[in-house]
């Protein structure tokens, strides 16, 4: 990882009350409280540490749920992770900094029910159909059923 890059982001986490870890060389993980999120990205993109988002992923985690906002800088990786309770999962939309991430928070969404909050699209779907019933859970959360989702949505396959 070069040596700049490294002392900029770890600035930077610093300022938001972070947890920094090198996982290797040209790759650094920042870990970081939801409400310091928005704060901390927009000084990665406004100051030019980071210019590109590679995708946003979600995770079960158990009683929470995590998100990954994974950057690149030439050969440098830098991971954002936060969590959201999942009985509340609610998250801070990162579009007005990145537009590019409305389709990856509209992913998320929908499989796995995380609402960010100030993205315009959250009444969309974009993976499921749109005949996803409300009482559904995501299909990417532990406790889905994939045979009850598949009968749900009659996908089910009659064996002759």
């Amino acid at each position: 990882m070069s040596e700049i890059f490294l002392r900029r982001a770890e600035s930077c986490a610093a300022d938001a009350k972070t947890k920094v870890t090198k996982l290797r060389d040209h790759e650094l993980l920042i870990e970081v409280e939801q409400e310091h999120v928005k704060p901390l990205i927009t000084k990665l993109w406004t100051d030019g540490i980071t210019r590109r988002l590679s995708t946003i992923t979600g995770l079960d985690l158990g009683q929470k749920l995590g998100i990954v906002y994974h950057f690149w800088q030439n050969e440098d990786a830098l991971h954002v992770r936060t969590t959201v309770p999942k009985t509340n999962a609610i998250a801070v939309s990162i579009v007005e900094i990145i537009p590019g991430a409305i389709l990856y928070e509209m992913e998320i969404h929908d499989m796995f029910g995380v609402t960010f909050l100030g993205n315009p699209w959250m009444d969309k779907k974009l993976l499921l159909p749109e005949t996803w019933p409300d009482d559904l859970p995501p299909p990417l959360l532990k406790t889905s059923k994939p045979a009850e989702i598949r009968k749900r949505l009659k996908l089910e396959v009659e064996n002759k």
